[in-house]
């Protein structure tokens, strides 16, 4: 079974405290959860208020409905992140 990892990595040049990162932070997860079925969560730079990075995960039992699942997330990462998103990586494990 296929899966699709995602990293993306953030800077909030406006966040002026871990409580305000959060909640860019959960309101954007939720955005992306409700329009994805992928698993999201934040992996990296928890105790900086300008940076973050996401991990996001999804299975699937056939490749080309994974990498077009996938290509949706990414394209909508980007529009609800917009200048926040400084990279975003694709990786797929097909173990």
């Amino acid at each position: 079974m296929p899966v699709a990892y995602c990293t993306l990595e953030l800077y909030l040049p406006y966040s002026q405290s871990l409580k305000e990162k959060r909640m860019v932070l959960r309101k954007a997860q939720d955005r992306l959860r409700a329009r994805c079925n992928f698993s999201i969560a934040e992996v990296d730079y928890q105790d900086l208020w300008q940076r973050a990075k996401l991990a996001a995960v999804t299975v699937s039992a056939d490749n080309a409905v994974l990498e077009r699942v996938t290509n949706q997330f990414v394209k909508e990462a980007e529009n609800i992140l917009g200048d926040f998103l400084i990279d975003c990586q694709v990786t797929y494990i097909d173990p």
